[in-house]
Protein backbone atom coordinates (compact mmCIF):
# COMPACT_ATOMS: atom_id res chain seq x y z
CA UNK A 1 0.00 0.00 0.00
CA UNK A 2 1.47 3.89 -1.32
CA UNK A 3 1.18 6.27 1.91
CA UNK A 4 -1.27 8.83 1.52
CA UNK A 5 0.12 11.97 -0.32
CA UNK A 6 -0.32 16.03 0.71
CA UNK A 7 -0.22 16.71 -2.75
CA UNK A 8 -0.99 15.54 -6.38
CA UNK A 9 -0.55 16.77 -9.79
CA UNK A 10 -2.95 16.13 -12.48
CA UNK A 11 -4.37 18.03 -15.47
CA UNK A 12 -5.84 20.15 -13.66
CA UNK A 13 -2.86 21.73 -11.64
CA UNK A 14 -1.38 20.71 -7.89
CA UNK A 15 -4.01 19.38 -5.85
CA UNK A 16 -3.51 19.60 -2.27
CA UNK A 17 -5.37 18.91 1.10
CA UNK A 18 -7.39 21.33 1.55
CA UNK A 19 -7.87 22.84 -2.42
CA UNK A 20 -11.67 23.48 -3.06
CA UNK A 21 -12.21 20.81 -5.97
CA UNK A 22 -15.48 19.92 -8.42
CA UNK A 23 -15.64 16.34 -10.07
CA UNK A 24 -15.99 16.62 -13.68
CA UNK A 25 -18.03 13.15 -13.37
CA UNK A 26 -20.38 14.03 -10.86
CA UNK A 27 -20.99 17.87 -11.00
CA UNK A 28 -22.86 18.38 -8.04
CA UNK A 29 -20.23 17.24 -5.96
CA UNK A 30 -17.18 19.99 -4.68
CA UNK A 31 -15.55 20.82 -1.59
CA UNK A 32 -12.21 20.83 0.35
CA UNK A 33 -9.54 18.15 -0.42
CA UNK A 34 -9.74 15.69 2.87
CA UNK A 35 -7.66 12.94 1.87
CA UNK A 36 -5.36 12.21 -1.19
CA UNK A 37 -4.97 7.99 -0.91
CA UNK A 38 -4.00 4.80 -2.61
CA UNK A 39 -7.03 2.59 -3.28
CA UNK A 40 -5.26 -0.15 -4.84
CA UNK A 41 -5.35 0.69 -8.59
CA UNK A 42 -4.47 4.49 -8.09
CA UNK A 43 -4.18 7.50 -6.02
CA UNK A 44 -7.49 9.23 -5.05
CA UNK A 45 -9.26 12.26 -4.00
CA UNK A 46 -11.43 12.17 -0.97
CA UNK A 47 -13.87 15.38 -0.89
CA UNK A 48 -15.44 16.86 2.41
CA UNK A 49 -14.51 13.07 4.28
CA UNK A 50 -17.16 11.53 1.79
CA UNK A 51 -16.65 11.58 -1.71
CA UNK A 52 -13.80 9.90 -3.60
CA UNK A 53 -13.00 9.52 -6.61
CA UNK A 54 -9.70 8.93 -9.09
CA UNK A 55 -8.07 11.95 -8.65
CA UNK A 56 -7.71 12.65 -12.53
CA UNK A 57 -11.31 12.88 -12.25
CA UNK A 58 -11.10 16.26 -10.40
CA UNK A 59 -10.92 20.36 -11.50
CA UNK A 60 -9.07 22.30 -9.40
CA UNK A 61 -11.68 25.80 -8.24
CA UNK A 62 -9.01 27.11 -6.19
CA UNK A 63 -5.88 28.54 -7.44
CA UNK A 64 -3.36 26.79 -9.74
CA UNK A 65 -0.08 26.61 -7.70
CA UNK A 66 2.07 25.91 -10.94
CA UNK A 67 1.17 24.42 -14.51
CA UNK A 68 0.22 20.47 -13.59
CA UNK A 69 1.49 17.13 -14.86
CA UNK A 70 -0.96 14.25 -14.39
CA UNK A 71 1.03 11.15 -13.61
CA UNK A 72 -2.18 9.95 -12.36
CA UNK A 73 -3.66 9.53 -15.84
CA UNK A 74 -1.24 10.50 -18.22
CA UNK A 75 -2.43 9.08 -21.05
CA UNK A 76 -5.53 11.29 -21.58
CA UNK A 77 -3.04 14.39 -22.15
CA UNK A 78 -1.75 12.11 -25.13
CA UNK A 79 1.71 12.69 -24.23
CA UNK A 80 3.86 11.07 -26.69
CA UNK A 81 7.18 12.42 -25.46
CA UNK A 82 9.78 13.53 -22.97
CA UNK A 83 12.91 14.56 -21.71
CA UNK A 84 12.62 11.24 -19.10
CA UNK A 85 11.05 8.41 -19.81
CA UNK A 86 9.58 6.11 -16.27
CA UNK A 87 9.47 2.19 -16.74
CA UNK A 88 7.08 0.69 -14.24
CA UNK A 89 7.69 -3.26 -14.03
CA UNK A 90 4.36 -3.21 -11.59
CA UNK A 91 2.44 -1.30 -13.99
CA UNK A 92 3.29 -4.56 -16.91
CA UNK A 93 6.58 -2.29 -18.10
CA UNK A 94 4.26 0.62 -18.77
CA UNK A 95 6.81 3.75 -20.18
CA UNK A 96 5.20 7.23 -18.71
CA UNK A 97 6.83 10.48 -19.86
CA UNK A 98 8.14 13.38 -18.20
CA UNK A 99 9.83 16.61 -19.10
CA UNK A 100 11.89 17.53 -15.99
CA UNK A 101 13.45 15.95 -13.30
CA UNK A 102 10.75 16.68 -10.79
CA UNK A 103 8.04 15.35 -12.82
CA UNK A 104 10.18 12.18 -13.07
CA UNK A 105 10.34 11.83 -9.38
CA UNK A 106 6.58 12.86 -8.78
CA UNK A 107 5.55 10.09 -10.64
CA UNK A 108 7.85 7.97 -8.85
CA UNK A 109 7.38 9.06 -5.44
CA UNK A 110 3.43 8.44 -6.40
CA UNK A 111 3.66 4.86 -7.47
CA UNK A 112 6.16 3.18 -5.77
CA UNK A 113 7.33 6.12 -2.70
CA UNK A 114 9.86 7.62 -2.25
CA UNK A 115 11.23 9.41 1.10
CA UNK A 116 13.04 12.44 0.14
CA UNK A 117 11.51 13.78 -3.20
CA UNK A 118 14.30 16.71 -3.08
CA UNK A 119 17.11 14.31 -2.21
CA UNK A 120 16.00 12.53 -5.57
CA UNK A 121 16.07 15.31 -7.61
CA UNK A 122 19.17 16.01 -7.38
CA UNK A 123 20.62 13.02 -7.77
CA UNK A 124 18.67 12.51 -11.00
CA UNK A 125 19.98 15.74 -12.22
CA UNK A 126 23.48 15.15 -11.12
CA UNK A 127 23.31 12.15 -13.10
CA UNK A 128 22.02 13.11 -16.14
CA UNK A 129 23.97 16.23 -16.02
CA UNK A 130 26.57 13.07 -17.10
CA UNK A 131 25.56 11.92 -19.43
CA UNK A 132 22.57 9.51 -21.16
CA UNK A 133 20.58 7.65 -18.48
CA UNK A 134 19.61 3.43 -19.52
CA UNK A 135 16.93 2.44 -17.11
CA UNK A 136 18.31 3.79 -13.66
CA UNK A 137 17.10 1.91 -11.09
CA UNK A 138 15.11 2.81 -8.30
CA UNK A 139 13.23 0.85 -5.40
CA UNK A 140 10.37 2.21 -3.64
CA UNK A 141 10.58 3.22 -0.31
CA UNK A 142 6.91 3.35 0.51
CA UNK A 143 6.25 0.50 3.74
CA UNK A 144 9.56 1.01 6.50
CA UNK A 145 12.50 -1.73 5.80
CA UNK A 146 10.51 -3.82 3.86
CA UNK A 147 11.77 -4.10 -0.11
CA UNK A 148 9.98 -2.11 -2.74
CA UNK A 149 8.78 -2.18 -6.07
CA UNK A 150 11.16 -1.22 -8.91
CA UNK A 151 11.22 1.39 -11.37
CA UNK A 152 13.85 2.89 -14.49
CA UNK A 153 14.60 5.98 -15.57
CA UNK A 154 16.21 6.67 -19.07
CA UNK A 155 16.49 10.05 -20.71
CA UNK A 156 14.12 10.32 -23.18
CA UNK A 157 16.31 11.98 -25.74
CA UNK A 158 16.88 10.20 -28.68
CA UNK A 159 14.73 7.19 -27.85
CA UNK A 160 13.00 5.46 -31.16
CA UNK A 161 9.38 4.31 -30.46
CA UNK A 162 6.92 4.14 -33.07
CA UNK A 163 4.43 6.63 -33.50
CA UNK A 164 1.40 5.62 -32.51
CA UNK A 165 -1.65 4.51 -35.65
CA UNK A 166 -4.09 6.53 -33.44
CA UNK A 167 -4.78 9.37 -31.31
CA UNK A 168 -7.50 10.58 -29.09
CA UNK A 169 -11.10 10.67 -30.44
CA UNK A 170 -10.03 8.26 -33.02
CA UNK A 171 -12.25 5.47 -34.40
CA UNK A 172 -11.29 2.06 -33.86
CA UNK A 173 -11.98 -1.72 -34.30
CA UNK A 174 -10.99 -4.36 -31.83
CA UNK A 175 -11.24 -7.93 -33.18
CA UNK A 176 -14.80 -7.14 -34.61
CA UNK A 177 -15.51 -4.59 -37.38
CA UNK A 178 -19.04 -4.95 -35.84
CA UNK A 179 -17.95 -2.58 -32.91
CA UNK A 180 -16.89 0.42 -33.20
CA UNK A 181 -15.38 2.59 -30.15
CA UNK A 182 -13.52 5.65 -29.37
CA UNK A 183 -10.17 6.24 -28.89
CA UNK A 184 -10.22 7.91 -25.08
CA UNK A 185 -6.21 7.62 -24.05
CA UNK A 186 -2.58 6.07 -25.30
CA UNK A 187 -0.35 4.00 -23.30
CA UNK A 188 3.30 2.78 -24.23
CA UNK A 189 4.59 -0.55 -23.22
CA UNK A 190 7.69 -2.25 -23.57
CA UNK A 191 7.69 -6.28 -24.44
CA UNK A 192 10.77 -7.55 -22.97
CA UNK A 193 9.98 -10.73 -24.45
CA UNK A 194 10.62 -8.98 -27.83
CA UNK A 195 13.72 -7.58 -27.77
CA UNK A 196 12.43 -4.42 -25.37
CA UNK A 197 10.18 -3.42 -27.87
CA UNK A 198 7.78 -1.20 -27.86
CA UNK A 199 3.86 -0.90 -28.56
CA UNK A 200 1.20 1.58 -27.70
CA UNK A 201 -1.83 0.43 -26.42
CA UNK A 202 -5.12 2.45 -26.01
CA UNK A 203 -8.12 3.18 -23.64
CA UNK A 204 -11.13 3.06 -25.35
CA UNK A 205 -14.78 4.82 -23.99
CA UNK A 206 -17.29 2.60 -23.27
CA UNK A 207 -15.03 0.02 -21.45
CA UNK A 208 -16.54 -1.23 -17.77
CA UNK A 209 -14.53 -0.30 -15.02
CA UNK A 210 -10.74 -0.86 -14.71
CA UNK A 211 -9.13 -2.70 -17.84
CA UNK A 212 -6.05 -2.66 -19.45
CA UNK A 213 -5.98 -1.05 -22.25
CA UNK A 214 -6.10 -2.88 -25.85
CA UNK A 215 -2.84 -3.75 -28.00
CA UNK A 216 -2.47 -1.76 -31.01
CA UNK A 217 -1.48 -5.28 -32.74
CA UNK A 218 -5.74 -5.78 -32.37
CA UNK A 219 -6.46 -2.38 -33.71
CA UNK A 220 -7.86 -1.29 -36.74
CA UNK A 221 -9.42 1.94 -37.92
CA UNK A 222 -12.71 2.42 -37.89
CA UNK A 223 -15.38 4.23 -41.14
CA UNK A 224 -16.57 7.43 -39.96
CA UNK A 225 -19.89 7.19 -41.00
CA UNK A 226 -20.36 10.73 -42.61
CA UNK A 227 -17.76 9.95 -44.67
CA UNK A 228 -18.31 5.89 -45.78
CA UNK A 229 -15.11 6.20 -47.70
CA UNK A 230 -12.85 7.94 -45.37
CA UNK A 231 -10.17 6.03 -42.98
CA UNK A 232 -9.34 7.73 -39.93
CA UNK A 233 -6.31 9.48 -40.14
CA UNK A 234 -3.24 7.52 -39.06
Amino acid sequence: MLPNLPAIETHAGRIVIGATVRSTRYRDVRGLVTAIYWNGYHYAIQVNDRHSDDAGQYELLSENTHQGFNYVNPHTQQVLSGQFEVLLPGEGDRIYFANTAEQAIALLAATIGLRDQAQEVEYLKQRAAAGPLDELRWRGQAVGSIVGQLAYVSTGTGKQHPEPKFLVGHQVHFYSPHMTYMISGLALYKDRLNFGQTLWHYFYDGAQGTHHPMSEAHALPALVAAYPQQLVPQ
